[in-house]
């Protein structure tokens, strides 16, 4: 009889998740009512099971198109040709954009592994610019160059830069895992680092070198001294400019849960650090996985820290921090949330303000997998582009001039998972790294 139930079970939760493809994974965040509701009645061990071999199948079914451009990278070096141009229209607003795609030489992304496997760590790949040119680092810790100016070509005409990131941190006894992000400011590049060290306790640091086009010489600028015996994804590790010669950087739980409202533990946190000395401030508390990080002055002076954070199964967060309040803000991690547990169970608290905490600007449930954001000029500054894995989409969150409540939000569905995404003056459109191929695009709205 268990087994006919589990049978049963079985066929209408395959039946439903391939009729409603599109439904969960086109429009992800318009589920079927009716899907959600076989979900919730079906064990939540076996469904987990049988989506793992579901997912195996659709996979198998993308292999040999995977394989094919896998190939054709190879064959093409460090040409970064174009891949395919299209245009596509945003979901609500209609607007017209034009995606020019072109091929990176790192490893990509193999899912295979599953979501949360360390061996997709370094398949995490980050960019940034420096005068003319597009700096693009891989999870592995290369790195390459080329003219921004050629996502206007049919080729990037990539190059090497070298470096010593992994002879040094071979030297200092770690153990490099994996690149969580870049950023490159007056003549100097900062990485976010996820170590092991020789206990083979994970951490997260930042490293730093002068920049230059011969040889980038890291060492050490920042250690969070969080270690944890077991590898976890929930690493945060975006790092922007700030005021007064300091670095923002996120730091996330790392494992670290029920230390996250602790004042004086770094899990969960937001920080600013003293360039000149490693110092650091508490700018705010209550994180997950905060994946995206931006940091802007509007014309009165006033000071907003922007960042989007991964929520458990469901709660995605874009976050706003009014620094003229001048203080600590806590958003509530790991007591309230809109998400839910992955096994069912939901113990949080759905308010955030009524305990205590500062309410998200805008949730998404079910997840997203939110990751960095950005916004396109000064002029449009409350105008917030998110980009996300899970949704493989960018999220065009439009708010008030003082990010108290969203006015409108738009999609453009890209079917890539998005790591990265930032705004170039010059070409007027978002740079963005495509992680499944993985590849590098282009995005420009041509209205």
């Amino acid at each position: 009889m268990k087994k006919f139930i589990y049978i049963f079970f079985g066929l209408i939760l395959f039946i439903t998740l391939f009729t409603s493809y599109k439904v969960t994974s086109g429009n992800y965040d318009k589920q079927n009512l009716f899907i959600i509701k076989v979900k919730d009645v079906i064990p939540t061990q076996f469904k987990n099971k049988l989506r793992e071999y579901v997912y195996k199948i659709r996979n198998s079914l993308t292999e040999d198109k995977i394989k094919k451009k896998q190939q054709a990278k190879i064959d093409q070096g460090l040409n970064g040709e174009l891949i395919q141009s299209k245009n596509i229209k945003s979901e609500v607003n209609a607007v017209k954009y034009n995606v020019r795609e072109f091929f990176l030489p790192f490893k990509r992304l193999d899912l295979s592994y599953g979501w949360q496997a360390i061996q997709n760590s370094k398949r995490a790949h980050y960019f940034d610019f420096v005068g003319d040119k597009t700096i693009v680092a891989s999870g592995e810790g290369n790195f390459i160059f080329f003219d921004t100016k050629n996502f206007n070509s049919k080729k990037l005409d990539q190059k090497r830069l070298q470096s010593n990131l992994i002879q040094f941190l071979e030297s200092e006894n770690y153990t490099f895992i994996g690149l969580r992000d870049m950023l490159i400011e007056n003549n100097k590049v900062y990485l976010s680092v996820v170590l092991q060290d020789p206990d083979e306790n994970y951490t997260l640091s930042i490293v730093s070198a002068e920049f230059n086009y011969q040889k980038l010489i890291f060492e050490f600028f920042f250690k969070t001294e969080l270690l944890i015996s077991e590898f976890s994804i929930g690493t945060g590790g975006r790092i922007v400019s700030f005021k007064d010669d300091k670095l923002l950087f996120t730091i996330g739980h790392l494992g670290f849960i029920d230390e996250i409202q602790m004042p004086n533990h770094l899990s969960g946190k937001i920080i600013s650090i003293k360039k000149k000395d490693g110092s650091f401030d508490l700018i705010s508390t209550g994180h997950r996985n905060h994946q995206g990080l931006f940091y802007y002055i509007d014309e009165y002076k006033n000071q907003f820290v922007i960042n989007s954070e991964h929520g458990p199964k469901g709660g995605d967060e874009i976050n706003v921090n009014n620094l003229k309040d001048n203080k600590v803000q806590n958003f509530g991690w790991p007591i309230s949330s809109y998400g839910i547990n992955y096994d069912g169970t939901n113990p949080y608290k759905s308010s955030h303000k009524e305990h205590g905490f500062k309410e998200p600007l805008k949730y998404f449930t079910p997840s997203i997998g939110i990751s960095e954001i950005s916004i396109k000029s000064k002029k449009d500054f409350n105008e917030i582009y998110a980009s996300s894995l899970r949704a493989k989409s960018i999220y065009i969150v439009k708010s008030d001039k003082i990010f108290s409540q969203v006015l409108n939000t738009d999609r453009l569905i890209l079917d890539y998972r998005i790591r990265d995404i930032k705004y170039s003056k010059s070409l007027n459109g978002f740079i963005v790294i495509f992680e499944n191929t993985p590849s590098i695009g282009f995005i420009k709205s041509y209205d």
